[in-house]
């Protein structure tokens, strides 16, 4: 119900504000709106403005914004000539047809930024150091890293694209070393084999040590009385001062049969023996815990958040694009990809019941989608519409309205079949 619930009330502010797009841009225009309706089917209330109708419906799937003319074979002679839709310019008619997916667009924008500037972002630390690396010279770990290059740093894409835009030129970092700030030059060091520029450092929002904190009794660890308070001080006989140095020592020693931890307790050295075939850095250590030097939050100042609102909004349409790309390109299965309502539902209330900035999240990107998918040129779609305008423009003539109908109408029972199947699928999934 919870589920149900979450999405109903996301379905009609993602489709309310969609039909707001319409709603104004058309008006902007002097098109006479005769209903604003969010949902389908049976009219659950309804209030009257001067001259339009609002209404919400009983399935709250869609909605929709009907204009005057709209329908080019409708003739209301109570309606002014110069306020149905169709007397409008071809511009104007696309303008008012993506005015839909932009607010859309807009949202997912809007919420990006509202859960970027409400969530406190924890400070990233040095949590390994690459030997003989340029960071190697004058980092630490566990040094906090408050800006490189006079730009404030919040997450490791930061740092990523800080160092790419130097070009090896030296950068400046300045970092907080046990309560004080100190500023260091480094210059990075050019990759080959990764043919890209790199400081030589692992940065993490927590330095873990390689003092274990906690050892689950269903830990492999605990099976061979491997403590909490222990250091794993080697692995195969190579030191390991932190977590990272631990999982790259394992990493490197896989898939050996075994691997040997040396372990540091009470101030004496232990060697455990473990079987090691088949498995992973993660299976091995699963269900333990290491000890950090502390995590230290800051939050996201007002330019802060819009840059990184921006990166966040462009990563969510190249992630969108690689999905559609794996689709097509065999590598993944539509119907594993593509959800409908009730998969949807379920996303949504699996995702509030997490925290509220991960549903917030999940909102904008379905938001996204929405409005991207509202661009693609396929009949009843908005980006359709556009296009025959922008194509009775170019041609200087409309095209004749039955035929236009008709292949809206087409792509109309199109998409509802396609969002039956998937509904179905989404349903068989529920009962796996």
């Amino acid at each position: 119900m919870i589920s149900f619930l979450v999405f109903a009330a996301s379905i009609m502010v993602l489709v309310g504000l969609h039909e707001a797009g319409h709603f104004f841009m058309a008006r902007a225009f002097g098109v006479y709106v005769k209903e604003f309706a969010i949902g389908f089917g049976p009219k659950l209330f309804a209030i009257r403005g001067k001259e339009t109708r609002y209404s919400l419906r009983l399935i709250p799937f869609g909605g929709y914004v009907k204009m005057a003319g709209e329908d080019r074979l409708e003739d209301d002679e109570s309606i002014p000539h110069d306020r149905v839709l169709y007397s409008k310019p071809p511009y104007a008619r696309a303008l008012i047809s993506l005015a839909g997916p932009s607010a859309n667009l807009l949202l997912a924008f809007a919420i990006t930024l509202f859960v970027i500037w409400s969530v406190a972002f924890p400070m990233l630390q040095v949590s390994e150091l690459v030997p003989e690396s340029p960071a190697a010279e004058v980092l630490q770990f566990g040094d906090r890293i408050l800006a490189m290059d006079g730009h404030r740093i919040l997450t490791r894409e930061q740092i990523t694209s800080v160092v790419e835009a130097s070009k090896g030129d030296p950068i400046a970092i300045l970092l907080e070393r046990e309560g004080t700030q100190l500023e260091f030059i480094i210059e990075p060091e050019y990759i080959e084999e990764e043919s890209r520029f790199v400081l030589g450092a692992y940065f993490y929002i927590a330095a873990l040590t390689n003092e274990l904190s906690a050892v689950e009794s269903t830990s492999p660890l605990a099976a061979y009385d491997v403590q909490p308070g222990d250091r794993i001080v080697a692995v195969n006989d190579e030191p390991t001062g932190t977590l990272v140095a631990i999982q790259i020592a394992t990493d490197a020693a896989l898939p050996d049969a075994e691997i040997t931890l040396t372990l540091l307790r009470n101030g004496e050295t232990l060697d455990v023996v473990l079987p090691a075939g088949g498995k992973t850095a993660y299976d091995l250590y699963d269900g333990t815990q290491f000890a950090d030097l502390g995590v230290v939050y800051r939050r996201a100042g007002l330019g802060e958040g819009i840059v990184l609102a921006s990166g966040q909004f462009v990563g969510y349409i190249r992630a969108l694009a690689e999905v559609i790309r794996s689709v097509f390109a065999g590598q993944v299965a539509a119907g594993e990809v593509f959800q409908g309502p009730v998969g949807v539902a379920k996303i949504l209330g699996e995702g509030i019941r997490v925290s509220g900035a991960y549903f917030f999240t999940l909102l904008a990107f379905l938001s996204l989608n929405f409005g991207l998918i509202n661009l693609v040129p396929f009949p009843a779609l908005d980006g359709s519409r556009a296009v025959f305008a922008l194509y009775e423009w170019i041609r200087g003539k409309p095209i004749p309205p039955q035929r236009e109908g008709i292949i809206h109408a087409i792509g109309f029972l199109i998409l509802i079949s396609l969002m039956v199947l998937i509904t179905y699928r989404d349903i068989v999934r529920l009962f796996r």
